[in-house]
């Protein structure tokens, strides 16, 4: 019998032993469980820049859907660059479709030809209005592919000028 109280103990203390590197890895063990979506919510915010380029703790949430989990694929960028958002998530996009399930970014060659055995999306998308990157990841719940997506966006933004925004996930409340 699982005990989440046990565990959540235990996982607490090594995400203090191990820092954010630990917190992505409890957050990917627990996706099966209700305290998952807190785990990747926590994970995400690790990935923010004090002063600089933030993310909320929202951002590529994990949530329920007809009673089973999903990820929601977009990242948005609020930030007072409108035109260089927009051009850094173009950027992006081009290499988000590269990284597979495991957090790897690969070669155009070898997602084109498929020498990696391992999901990555099949579609990315740039939105122009409120500058977002959104990706087809047919329901996956991918915390590894989620870090290395939200450091290549805070890359390409930091590569076309923006040193301060915040990274977000649109609600789809109404």
């Amino acid at each position: 019998m699982f005990d989440s109280n046990g565990a959540q103990a235990l996982f607490e203390e090594a995400v203090r032993e191990g820092g954010p590197d630990m917190l992505w890895r409890v957050a990917e063990e627990c996706l099966d469980i209700d305290e998952g979506p807190g785990w990747m919510s926590r994970a995400v915010v690790s990935e923010s820049e004090p002063g600089g380029i933030t993310v909320d703790p929202n951002t590529l949430r994990i949530e329920m859907i007809g009673g089973s989990p999903h990820q929601k694929w977009e990242i948005a960028v609020e930030s007072d660059d409108h035109a260089r958002a927009v051009v850094a998530l173009t950027a992006a996009a081009d290499r988000m479709w590269t990284v597979f399930e495991d957090g790897g970014e690969r070669t155009p060659e070898e997602t084109e030809y498929g020498l990696i055995d391992l999901y990555n999306p099949n579609c990315v998308a740039v939105e122009e209005t409120v500058p977002s990157v959104w990706l087809d990841c047919k329901d996956g719940i991918m915390p590894r592919m989620a870090r290395t997506d939200l450091r290549i966006v805070a890359d390409e933004l930091r590569k076309a000028g923006i040193r301060q925004a915040r990274l977000y996930t649109p609600s789809t409340d109404t």
